[in-house]
């Protein structure tokens, strides 16, 4: 028997479809099939993509190829590793693609993770390149691309092929010679970094992860930054290629790539809509009976628990408020929200098991009879239990030391229809370009961290008010469904301007 779980966010209102066949590559898939004690069980992954692109794919009935990661996926495949999806309602393909346990470890927690990861985040220290990784990780691209490449034959004509993240950089050019008539792009999630890092790499891996990226029609970053960053790398890597800065493209080996700014959202209407369920409201209303009685505020973050999040650096601001100004001290709680993530790699190992002695000690050090100061919820959270926290939440702290984007900010925003809270904002995040009303905030610089978080506490209710409404009206008006559309009318007209280049050669 299969069970199927709903999702908590799986909105369907989006209108955006492309003119081709869609098929998507990620290294996540939609649905995972996973053994229970009562059968075989649909799990829907947590994350923002998986709810953004599931409804189109829907609606085209296109193909989903990704890496097949739920314990009972192999039980429901045909075989050539296809399945029908949504369980109960299918409309679409999930091609997936199996990895041998060897590849798991050198292309996903190697190469990916653990050299490409921290290299786009800039903490070079944690770069980890091996031979043997950057091996696998090309292996396991060949692999995906050739799944691609027999979906797009299954479909016919000429698809639109969306390829996403850092795991897929040489796909789109193993794809290209097999399907020339294409459409293919990549959207990057995460930093790219700049030259001088980007430069880290050894001289091959540079080469052949560019020339991978250039394979595409159009290459989709968070931030003009970014887009820079790229640009900057492939000037320098690869001599040959032909930069038209003005118009943000890259001629190369006969292809012309063209490369923008397309900084990704939320779902705002079901961000809004599952903030004001009664049982939100009620958990949100527990949530301050219990954390913030009487006069007391409650400060919120939300992260992965990743050493990008600059979660040790909260809490050293944390450290440095309450033992500087001892008045602090019980009139706000700190509730962490930080989902286990990536634990098979060492660096997050160590970093969970900092993260948890640091807070024992805070609390052990600052609390009191009737108060406990930081309170960690290690778990994966459901998305109506965040819009409650969202909800419960005088403060939002982000304090990202390098994210791509970090949607924790539009959605606490979204969950905000009473028009108050304060968000802390990193510099350092894509989100931070376009939330300027936000406390915007270096993680680095601790002493003014923990000052910042004081102005944002004390912060009178008419300037709470403004603030926040300019921030609703930003991420209002930069909603998913915006993000899809751009992106899709982007990469068409990339294309037809390609076609058009060639037809005056």
């Amino acid at each position: 028997m299969v069970r199927a779980l709903q999702p908590s966010i799986m909105s369907t209102n989006y209108d955006p479809v492309p003119e081709r066949p869609l098929i998507i590559l990620s290294n996540r898939e939609p649905y995972e099939h996973v053994h229970r004690s009562a059968g075989v069980e649909v799990r829907y992954p947590a994350g923002g993509l998986v709810s953004a692109l599931d409804p189109i794919l829907r609606r085209t009935h296109g193909t989903w190829v990704a890496w097949a990661s739920g314990s009972a996926d192999g039980t429901v495949v045909d075989e050539f590793g296809r399945v029908a999806v949504p369980p109960g309602d299918p409309s679409y393909t999930l091609r997936r693609v199996w990895l041998s346990e060897s590849d798991v470890e050198g292309f996903y927690l190697g190469f990916a993770n653990s050299a490409l990861w921290p290299l786009c985040h800039l903490f070079v220290s944690m770069v980890d390149i091996r031979r043997s990784d950057w091996e696998s990780y090309e292996r396991a691209n060949r692999l995906f691309a050739g799944a691609v490449v027999q979906e797009a034959e299954r479909v016919g004509g000429a698809p639109m092929i969306w390829v996403h993240d850092y795991h897929f950089a040489l796909a789109a050019a193993s794809i290209r010679p097999h399907l020339p008539d294409a459409l293919i792009h990549q959207f990057w999630h995460i930093p790219f970094p700049p030259p001088d890092v980007f430069g880290i790499l050894p001289l091959g891996v540079q080469d052949t992860i560019l020339r991978g990226l250039l394979g595409n029609d159009l290459i989709e970053f968070q931030t003009d930054g970014f887009v820079c960053n790229f640009i900057d790398c492939v000037a320098r890597a690869l001599p040959a290629a032909t930069i038209e800065r003005d118009r943000n493209a890259i001629q190369f080996e006969g292809h012309r790539t063209r490369v923008g700014a397309f900084p990704i959202s939320i779902d705002v209407g079901e961000w809004k809509r599952l903030s004001k369920l009664p049982h939100t409201v009620e958990v949100s209303e527990t949530l301050r009976r219990r954390y913030a009685p009487n006069s007391r505020q409650l400060v919120v973050s939300v992260d992965r628990m990743d050493y990008t999040k600059g979660i040790a650096r909260r809490l050293r601001a944390l450290e440095h408020m309450w033992t500087d100004s001892p008045e602090r001290r019980g009139t706000f709680t700190m509730l962490i929200v930080a989902t286990p993530s990536r634990t098979d790699i060492p660096a997050y190992a160590r970093l969970e098991r900092d993260v948890l002695e640091e807070i024992e000690k805070l609390n052990d050090e600052f609390r009191t009879l009737d108060w406990t100061p930081i309170v960690l919820v290690h778990d994966n959270v459901d998305a109506d239990l965040l819009a409650a926290v969202y909800r419960a939440a005088d403060v939002c702290v982000v304090s990202s030391l390098q994210d791509g984007m970090n949607l924790v900010a539009k959605e606490f925003v979204a969950c905000r229809d009473d028009g108050d809270g304060v968000l802390v904002l990193s510099r350092f995040t894509g989100a931070a370009d376009e939330l300027g009303s936000a406390l915007l905030v270096n993680p680095f610089f601790i002493d003014a961290f923990a000052d910042t978080l004081g102005v944002a506490l004390d912060m009178p209710a008419d300037e709470r008010r403004r603030r926040m409404a300019v921030l609703r009206h930003c991420v209002e008006n930069a909603t998913i469904r915006d993000w899809l559309e751009a992106v899709i009318a982007a990469a068409e007209s990339s294309r037809h301007a390609a076609q058009g280049d060639a037809a005056a050669l």
